[in-house]
């Protein structure tokens, strides 16, 4: 597992109402007719509504969300392994992890 990964499975761990965004956002793109669209995107999105727009990202901690950018390809293809129907909808490429794969344990 490479240290990237490592960090992602941590803060994806620590912090599930991320994914839970990620995935309610990535549905309404797909509900939206899009058969396309950036992981980034979404990531941006998350980062909007829980600094400024309605939703709170953490409010027992009480803290502004650090997402980082790199975590976009991981939460994609964490998004695939959940819906085969919407297969290919983030475009990814190739990520190194144990043996060649992306190894996610935490997907």
């Amino acid at each position: 597992m490479t240290d990237l990964e490592k960090q992602f499975g941590d803060f994806d761990g620590k912090n599930p109402f991320v994914w839970s965004l990620f995935v309610e956002f990535t549905e309404q793109l797909v509900e939206r007719g899009f058969r396309h669209y950036s992981a980034d995107a979404v990531l941006h999105r998350i980062r909007w509504e829980t600094s400024v727009g309605t939703r709170e990202a953490d409010s027992a901690a009480g803290r502004l969300l650090k997402l980082n950018n790199n975590y976009a390809a991981y939460y994609a293809r964490k998004y695939h392994r959940i819906s085969e129907a919407t297969d290919g909808f983030f475009h990814t490429r190739r990520v190194r992890g144990i043996l060649g794969q992306v190894q996610m344990p935490w997907a």
